[in-house]
């Protein structure tokens, strides 16, 4: 091996430990911002569209699919629950809140 590359590999070996805690650090950080933007999807859903404002004596059949992306965004499984909200509160008519 030259002396080039005996360098060159001792820097990747060098350089890799550091690069690994930064990519874990933005995988963090874009799931805390998918847990915030699913709740606010899930507030304005519960609010808006997945509850019922007739009273307690109509038979309202409860909406499985919405509630089971509210479940989902509350455990943390933010790739299905996003979708659904989003489109659940599209088709009411609402404009999405910002995503950041």
């Amino acid at each position: 091996m030259s002396r080039t590359t005996t360098r060159l590999v001792a820097f990747m070996i060098l350089a890799l430990p550091l690069a690994a805690p930064s990519q874990a650090q933005a995988q963090r950080g874009d799931r805390t911002a998918d847990m915030r933007y699913c709740a606010k999807l899930s507030d304005l859903y519960i609010r808006y569209v997945g509850r019922s404002e007739t009273g307690p004596r109509n038979h309202v059949r409860p909406d499985a699919v919405g509630g089971t992306a509210l479940a989902q965004c509350k455990d943390g499984n933010t790739g299905q629950a996003i979708p659904t909200l989003e489109r659940k509160l599209r088709n009411a008519g609402f404009t999405l809140p910002p995503r950041n």
